[in-house]
């Protein structure tokens, strides 16, 4: 990507000057004569600079620094002008996001021309934070999705331990009428107690599964005692 800079006068005599100090440089220098040529011209061709002059026709450089901070915030903005009040100055370096104000006369060649230079390598350094808070955000999306997606397989896994543990309790409910009839109700409850851990012990997790079958296995013994088996 080149090095571009909008130049933004209607006096062609300052046009000339800048065009003249920038003859030897490295940047490519467009230039408009007013405000509404500068904002075509923006929506065409990327500039990392905006050099303008606050006094323009069709809507003044106020209106075009407003209109570059929104719609390429990357864009650096630098003014320049014959005269400002203390309350534009504020205005320009705190509400607005300009870069540098020069008062004319000023040489181009010299402290403007470092200020450019200047100006390039800010714009770098706001495209890479840019890049970075990007590639940043994206990772925080991929991230959420992720968490998403194992919440939703979690709460399936629920569901479906839910289903089974139900339809154990219903072969519980079966079991106890075939071969636990002659049981007490105390028995009974025992019973349908046990076989009840059988089926949490089979579904929960554990890091250790070997156990979990252990203790599943000593519940259906004591089944099998309290059925007579």
């Amino acid at each position: 990507m080149g090095r571009n800079i909008l130049f933004v006068s209607k006096y062609p005599e300052i046009v000339q000057e800048f065009l003249d100090a920038m003859r030897d440089k490295d940047a490519v220098v467009d230039t408009a004569s007013n405000g509404k040529e500068a904002t075509e011209m923006l929506q065409n061709k990327e500039y990392q600079i905006v050099v303008t002059g606050l006094v323009l026709d069709f809507f003044n450089g106020e209106k075009l620094v407003t209109y570059v901070n929104k719609a390429f915030p990357n864009t650096i903005c630098i003014i320049y002008t014959t005269t400002i009040s203390a309350p534009q100055l504020h205005f320009f370096m705190n509400k607005r996001d300009v870069f540098r104000v020069f008062l004319r006369p000023v040489d181009f060649r010299k402290e403007f021309y470092q200020a450019i230079e200047d100006a390039f390598l800010y714009y770098e350094v706001r495209v890479k934070n840019e890049k970075e808070a990007e590639e940043y955000r994206e990772a925080s999306a991929r991230y959420q999705r992720g968490i998403e997606t194992l919440k939703r397989k979690l709460q399936l896994q629920k569901v479906a331990r839910e289903r089974i543990l139900t339809y154990m309790e219903r072969l519980m409910e079966i079991s106890l009428d075939e071969y636990a009839s002659r049981l007490s109700a105390e028995g009974k409850r025992q019973l349908k107690g046990l076989e009840r851990d059988v089926a949490g012990l089979c579904l929960k997790e554990s890091r250790n599964p070997a156990e979990n079958l252990a203790r599943a296995q000593k519940a259906v013994e004591q089944i099998q005692k309290i059925g007579g088996r």
